[in-house]
């Protein structure tokens, strides 16, 4: 499936670096140079190693509130490195070392609460949605000549990816989400990344209006939490690495089927239409995934005999019996979601089996479907296959759309919530929310966002905590 690729933020920016790094690797062709990258702050563009430079867009320029990075020699004498704009609030910083550096314009655009936070919070947007917001509306010509480069007639849809605990990442990702809408006629997606639940508290306030805003205004959402995906104990800066790459593996899994150069035909083929029926119920997916390692080697040498003695091996495959296949298919299902949910609660689902053509028993496809039916309480289940000659993998991927039962969104909003009447979880952040900076979208820019896909949707039920988390009047909070 084609597919643009539009990231914001820290975490939009690593991960999408990463796709297309993978895509490389693994000889898929998804996005066809069809990709962009926005930021508030330009180091994290430094740290990219394949997005060229008309793929990268720095907003806020000219905004008082927006505070670069300093690339300076330390000042002496412990002076401040850097003054903000003309006319801007008064807001000081100094050098970051280049560890806590890493860590503030990390792949996920988060970090862990135990290092110090207010590292990350001094550039940028300062981790503001509302000042992110600002930037991105007064910076709409120049979003919007960025956006004419990707070709839609190229594409068949296009994902927004952003990290959902910061600034830019929500505030930027709002507005461009508005755009990509009124724009675009195909379907607009989004992977959002959720904050660790060891990470600052605004954080979780951030991360849970921009779940509010981004949910309702795309085709469906799919979230990857930290949380779950953090190394045992350890900080979440740690894991980011791996969990970028568990990320890409799983997104390539499902858009990149059939992407690869020279595929081979088959009867039970995934295409792209299938994938945009899986999704447009809307709301919340998740991604399940499991491989299993073929034994090759005794096929190998049975392969060398015969041509040794110059019969046709045409008829010797790798063998994997029905019941293996069943087995592959319910470990995904039960594996650790990109999101992990009830699977009961999911409306759709979508089943993908990659590997060797002569691997895939018929019997063992129907069977795990079947499976997947019994599993998640739903016979709307799609499945096909990938076929990749010489591969020593058979994986299965299992994608789950509209899931409404998720704890961990739950624990969200109540953290959000608490957060949001605690006036010392992070006065820098939380008070600038409710101060004359606040943003909202005018009516106008709110009707511009109404398309075909805001009328026959189901949206993502947030339970009692959205109430509560209403009270904010910020572009954040309006779905």
């Amino acid at each position: 499936m084609k597919l643009a690729l539009v990231g914001v933020g820290g975490c939009g920016t690593r991960v999408v670096d990463q796709f297309v790094r993978a895509e490389h690797r693994t000889g898929r062709s998804v996005t066809n140079g069809n990709v962009l990258a926005f930021h508030t702050e330009s180091q994290p563009f430094d740290k990219t190693q394949t997005l060229t430079s008309d793929q990268q867009v720095l907003l806020g320029d000219t905004h008082p509130a927006v505070l670069r990075r300093d690339t300076s020699p330390p000042a002496p004498h412990g002076e401040q490195t850097s003054q903000p704009p003309s006319g801007s609030e008064t807001l000081t910083y100094t050098d970051v070392p280049s560890s806590e550096s890493d860590q503030a314009t990390s792949p996920t655009g988060t970090e862990d609460s135990s290092s110090n936070k207010s590292d990350p919070d001094s550039f940028g947007v300062g981790g503001d949605p509302d000042i992110g917001a600002q930037v991105a509306k007064a910076d709409r010509p120049e979003i919007r000549r960025a956006l004419d480069r990707i070709d839609e007639t190229d594409v068949t849809a296009t994902m927004l990816v952003a990290g959902l605990g910061g600034g830019t990442g929500s505030g930027v990702g709002s507005l461009l989400l508005d755009e990509l809408s009124s724009i675009y006629e195909t379907a607009v997606y989004a992977l959002g990344v959720l904050p660790a639940g060891n990470e600052a508290p605004i954080r979780a306030l951030t991360a849970a209006r921009g779940l509010q805003t981004f949910v309702p205004r795309t085709d469906s959402m799919f979230l990857v939490d930290n949380e779950a995906w953090r190394q045992d104990n350890s900080a979440i800066a740690d894991s980011y690495s791996s969990i970028n790459k568990m990320t890409v593996e799983r997104l390539l899994s499902v858009f990149g089927t059939g992407e690869r150069a020279g595929t081979p035909l088959s009867e039970m083929r995934i295409d792209p239409a299938d994938i945009t029926r899986t999704l447009n119920l809307g709301g919340v997916s998740t991604i399940g995934h499991s491989t299993m390692t073929l034994d090759t080697q005794s096929v190998g040498l049975l392969r060398r005999v015969l041509s040794l003695l110059r019969r046709s091996s045409s008829s010797v495959s790798t063998p994997v019996d029905a019941t293996q296949i069943k087995t592959l298919i319910s470990q995904a299902v039960q594996s650790k979601m990109t999101l992990p949910c009830e699977i009961t609660s999911a409306d759709r689902v979508l089943l993908i089996l990659t590997g060797p053509p002569d691997t895939i028993s018929r019997k063992g496809f129907e069977t795990g479907r079947y499976l997947l039916e019994e599993k998640t309480e739903t016979v709307e289940v799609l499945a096909g296959d990938e076929p990749v000659q010489k591969s020593t993998e058979l994986t299965a991927t299992v994608v789950l759309s509209n899931v409404t039962s998720v704890p961990r969104i739950d624990n969200l909003q109540q953290r959000a919530v608490a957060a949001q009447s605690d006036p010392d979880a992070d006065t820098s952040v939380a008070s600038s929310a409710h101060s004359q900076q606040s943003y909202t979208l005018s009516v106008t820019d709110q009707n511009s966002t109404q398309s075909h896909r805001d009328t026959q949707r189901t949206e993502f039920d947030f339970g009692e905590a959205t109430t509560d988390l209403d009270t904010t009047d910020s572009p954040d909070n309006e779905t």
